[in-house]
């Protein structure tokens, strides 16, 4: 079987899962104008044009007004089919399956997915060929971490913290983010977990 013609978002998924292929998203719609940084970990439209589902489906979760932090466009998107097709699309052509049962275990999800040996593969190949962007390149097979522009990561991914907890409280996954009143009731517990994202994607693909 001739192996698929694959994308930065289908790499993306591929290396990292839907939140993957978000986040490069994000990072090529900041570099190429249409997202802008509003403050440091908040990112709003500058431009609605859209030339992937992946993008279309970034720039309907910032929304043409306000702004939006990169945890919120991705608790937004937790169900959107525009990145769940890729998986599905993927498995389909045998580059993402299943995690055999031991390391499975270690997930601690039975219905984990990883790339397969044609996945590995296909991965190895795109990096050799590094098209587009580079630094959505870089974030698609490494994350955020392998951007090489420290200045702009920081502006795209670090917020400061605007949760309710006391001066040297830990961090909990309950602190509320005020950059979304939904999200905010949400981590809050006064609304069900409707879009909550799961600890992987394997039960929606």
């Amino acid at each position: 079987m001739t192996a698929p013609e694959l994308d930065v978002y289908d790499i993306a998924f591929l290396a990292g899962g839907p939140n993957r292929a978000i986040e490069t998203a994000i990072v090529a719609l900041v570099r190429s104008g249409r997202l802008r940084v509003h403050s440091p970990g908040q990112l709003a439209t500058a431009d609605l044009s859209r030339r992937h589902p992946v993008e279309a489906a970034v720039l309907d979760a910032v929304g043409p007004v306000g702004h939006r932090s990169v945890e919120t466009i991705c608790w937004r998107l937790a169900e959107d089919d525009r990145l769940l097709d890729i998986g599905r699309r993927l498995r389909q052509v045998g580059l993402l399956g299943r995690l055999g049962a031991a390391v499975s275990l270690l997930h601690h999800d039975h219905r984990a997915l990883a790339p397969t040996h044609a996945g590995r593969r296909a991965l190895h190949d795109y990096a050799a060929q590094a098209p587009g962007d580079p630094e959505a390149v870089r974030v698609a097979l490494g994350g955020r971490a392998a951007m090489t522009d420290a200045k702009q990561r920081s502006a795209i991914f670090e917020r400061p913290s605007t949760s309710l907890r006391p001066a040297g409280a830990r961090r909990s996954r309950h602190d509320i983010d005020h950059s979304d009143p939904h999200l905010a009731a949400y981590r809050g517990g006064t609304v069900p977990p409707a879009n909550a994202v799961n600890a992987d994607f394997g039960g929606r693909l």
